[in-house]
């Protein structure tokens, strides 16, 4: 009660920081020749595959590459122009982690995974997509897969909006910043500081022309379309907004103990006019919407996908068996494995409604332009090392 009792309150302060930010960028104006110098000797790229940049650039070469880590990630082009000479940036964020696999596998060098850091100076993070179901979301009501019997769209849209409205959402995502604030204060890190960055709206929910419109890709034949309808686009941004609402409210509270160490940065509006249904759709690889889609790759995934078993028989209708979105990503992991080329369409079937390259540049401009406002930006730079 008490997340929805400020409600409103969350909604208004979202507007004046969305103008404070509008002030930063007149002082700090965005460019890609804006490269600042500041005393930073290290930080760390955390999250999950929006931090991770799934789909935007190109894949980086990595023993942990089902993280699906590309070089257009945010964290990576924040990194090129905060740090004019190369310093250490520890890129850890992994596509697939939720709450407890950042705790675990992120902050603990005991796993195969790039380090954390010894002494960062301060974290981004991308967090929550991944523990309300968002992929089962995509994969139910937009692109009509078939997975469990026992959840549907209505049932994912269900289960999506009890836990990004839950206490415990709030409660675990406070944790998170907690437990790195705390790691920071263990190594003795003074001024440490957090960038929490949200997600954005996918959807245009006022334009008609997608009301007949189905996203459902050619190699699921079984499964009934499901239309982008206006009530459709409207009630899965309202998820994604939601999820907004529950991150600031857990980077407030977890401020408390912690004033001008931890920030949100909501980056929703910078994506107007290039969402889902600005334009006619469906649009394959169309420049201006900054989500990516199978796009022109579909017909490369279905063969990839014909070509795992149990996939190929759910998908065509031989087979009764079933089985959860993990299960799904699991069989496709597999099936990758140790092969370059089907690490690839791996990929693009994974990237949907992930920002692309320009989507990601955009995150960039807004976050640093909160990054360069909170750091005194001046004296050298010291050496870099990616981890």
């Amino acid at each position: 009660m008490y997340r929805f009792f400020l409600y409103e309150f969350f909604i208004v302060l979202s507007f004046s920081i969305n103008l404070l930010q509008q002030s930063e960028a007149r002082v700090v104006p965005i460019s890609e020749t804006n490269i600042v110098n500041a005393t930073i000797t290290e930080w760390t790229g955390m999250g999950d595959s929006y931090a991770a940049g799934l789909g935007a650039g190109s894949m980086i070469e990595s023993f942990d590459a089902t993280c699906f880590r590309y070089d257009g990630a945010y964290p990576v082009l924040l990194n090129g122009h905060l740090q004019p000479r190369p310093s250490r940036f520890n890129f850890v964020a992994c596509s697939g982690d939720n709450f407890p696999t950042i705790l675990q596998k992120q902050l603990n060098p005991s796993y195969l995974r790039p380090r954390w850091g010894d002494r960062p100076e301060f974290v981004t993070l991308s967090m929550g997509g991944n523990d309300i179901g968002f992929k089962e979301l995509v994969t139910l009501c937009v692109y009509s897969i078939p997975l469990s019997p026992l959840m549907d769209c209505a049932g994912a849209i269900a289960r999506s909006q009890r836990l990004v409205r839950s206490d415990d959402f709030t409660n675990d995502a406070i944790n998170v910043i907690v437990t790195i604030l705390r790691k920071a204060a263990d190594r003795g890190i003074p001024n440490f500081k957090i960038y929490v960055t949200g997600y954005a709206q996918f959807f245009n929910e006022r334009t008609t022309q997608c009301n007949s419109i189905s996203f459902r890709p050619s190699w699921v034949k079984l499964k009934p379309k499901e239309y982008l309808t206006i009530d459709r686009r409207r009630t899965l941004n309202r998820i994604a907004w939601d999820l907004n609402v529950g991150l600031r409210e857990a980077v407030m509270r977890a401020s408390f103990g912690a004033p001008n160490r931890v920030f949100f940065i909501d980056y929703d509006r910078a994506f107007e006019g290039h969402r889902f249904c600005d334009r006619v759709e469906p649009n394959p690889d169309d420049a201006n919407t900054w989500f990516l889609t199978y796009g022109s790759h579909e017909a490369e995934i279905g063969d990839f996908l014909d070509s795992i078993p149990q996939i190929h028989d759910v998908l065509n209708g031989h087979s009764n068996r079933t089985f959860s979105y993990d299960t799904f990503v699991r069989l496709i992991l597999n099936a990758t494995a140790d092969d370059e080329e089907k690490m690839r369409v791996g990929g693009y079937l994974t990237r949907v409604f992930h920002p692309t390259l320009d989507g990601q540049r955009a995150i960039e401009e807004r976050l640093r332009n909160v990054v360069l406002a909170t750091r005194i930006l001046e004296g050298p730079t010291a050496t870099t090392e990616i981890s």
